[in-house]
């Protein structure tokens, strides 16, 4: 929890924290170059965001610990103003594409969150886009004070050790079980909006004839082409989806009687018609592997673009440059309370 709050003003784009307030008593008061307040609405706000986040209440310290991060924010960014570090557009580009890169993948889209999508998926939050450009240029605006102020920052190593790597799969091994999984194509039709028997009825139709055309000697693709509608997957061969045996949710969406046909497929068999709860599908296997743990030189399914080493890698210097950065951090914010004037106003806390 403490390194959550800690790094809570830095990584959470969502929530507006300078946003302009009506009058509200103050938590604190800032002046590095101007004065700044951070009032208790302001305070309850982000704790609120903190909360939802650990699905619990914040204790005393850890409120005050948060309103310290505050303040810290507060204090590099007017530093940043004082000494000229300016964020510029291309970063801001950068940085959205990064976000939307992140959230592309916390999404299990496969790609990355498009402009509407991250628009829409903001406006969801209650947070203006315009309030997400302003947190989102503030976060940049650290990292490129951070950088100026201690230069070789990230400048960790690229590789972590064998042993290291080792330790962590030895030590997480759980994370590195794959369950059972499966990809499929599918020639898709539609129920959903069918309200009558009859209409339904010359689904089901329509889903043997696509069948018959293609036990007839018809292509797959061609079929998906011709029949499916299932737009998403209409223009790439049909391929609907990986699936894991443990997805509750998917099983649930689509119902546990076409989930469990699916996975009693074999690779490149081709199924019946079968029924979801979204309508008929006329299933292929492309991929089917057994559940298994899964060793340092295997690739990750489904999208096999890198082996668990290389995942590990990846995840302990991440973990490094972090420590640094967080480091790093510390000690500006530290330097930079010496400079200035800071008021608490313990009384206004307890809430």
């Amino acid at each position: 929890m403490k390194r959550i709050i800690f790094c809570a003003v830095m990584a959470c784009a969502l929530v507006p924290f300078l946003a302009a307030q009506a009058l509200d008593k103050p938590a604190a008061t800032v002046r590095l170059t101007k004065t700044e307040s951070i009032t208790v609405s302001l305070l309850q706000k982000t704790a609120g965001a903190m909360e939802a986040q650990a699905k619990r209440s914040l204790t005393s310290d850890e409120r005050k610990q948060l309103l310290d991060a505050l303040i810290g924010n507060i204090l590099i960014l007017q530093a940043a103003a004082r000494d000229n570090v300016v964020v510029s557009e291309v970063e801001m580009k950068t940085a959205v594409v990064e976000y939307q890169r992140q959230m592309g993948q916390l999404a299990n889209l496969g790609r990355n969150m498009s402009d509407a999508e991250l628009q829409q998926y903001v406006k969801s939050n209650g947070v203006t886009y315009e309030a997400f450009q302003k947190q989102l240029r503030d976060q940049q605006t650290v990292i490129d004070y951070v950088r100026k102020k201690k230069p070789g920052v990230f400048d960790v190593s690229h590789t972590a050790s064998d042993q290291d790597i080792q330790d962590y799969y030895d030590a997480n091994k759980s994370n590195f079980f794959m369950n059972d999984m499966i990809t499929v194509k599918h020639i898709f039709v539609d129920t959903r909006q069918l309200t009558s028997k009859d209409d339904r009825d010359k689904a089901a139709k329509h889903a043997d004839d696509i069948l018959k055309e293609l036990k007839g000697g018809a292509s797959f693709a061609d079929l998906v082409m011709k029949y499916s509608e299932d737009n998403k997957s209409k223009y790439n061969g049909g391929l609907f989806n990986t699936f894991f045996r443990n997805d509750a949710q998917n099983r649930q969406f689509l119902g546990a009687a076409f989930f469990d046909s699916i996975f009693k497929l074999k690779k490149g068999e081709t199924s019946a018609v079968l029924q979801s709860n979204l309508g008929f599908h006329i299933v292929q296997v492309t991929e089917k592997l057994d559940a298994r743990l899964l060793t340092l030189s295997d690739k990750i399914p489904p999208q096999n673009q890198a082996t668990v080493k290389e995942a590990i890698n990846s995840s302990l210097v991440t973990q490094r440059q972090a420590d640094s950065y967080k480091s790093a951090l510390a000690d500006i914010i530290a330097e930079l309370k010496k400079q200035a004037e800071i008021k608490v106003f313990d009384d206004n806390l307890n809430w």
